[in-house]
C-alpha cells in the first residue's frame, strides 16, 4: 500500500523504504542466534532492514537476532518476525 507506515523498534518507517531490504531478506535462510564475533576488533553488526545494532549483550533485543551464514548478515529478531516470520 503505498504511503504505509510500518512500526520498528517503536520508530515510523515509510514501507517504501524497507520493501527491498525485506524482499532480499526473503530469499535468505536465517538462524537464530547470540550474536559473536570472531574478531576482536568487530563489535557489532547491523540488522540489514532496520540497521538496529546487534552486538554480545545479554539484552536479547541487542545480543540475538537471525543470522545469515552465506553472507555473514544479520536481521535483528523484530524485523524477523515481523517481515519474514509472519509472511508480509
Amino acid at each position: 500500500m503505498k504511503g504505509s507506515v510500518v512500526l520498528i523498534h517503536g520508530d515510523e518507517w515509510k514501507r517504501s523504504d524497507v520493501d527491498e531490504p525485506i524482499e532480499w531478506a526473503k530469499t535468505k535462510t536465517w538462524v537464530k542466534e547470540q550474536w559473536s564475533s570472531d574478531s576482536p576488533t568487530w563489535d557489532h553488526d547491523h540488522c540489514q532492514i532496520c540497521w538496529w545494532k546487534l552486538f554480545s549483550s545479554e539484552n536479547e533485543e541487542h545480543g540475538v537476532g537471525y543470522h545469515n551464514l552465506e553472507n555473514d548478515n544479520w536481521l535483528c529478531t523484530e524485523c524477523y518476525e515481523q517481515f519474514l516470520n509472519s509472511g508480509t
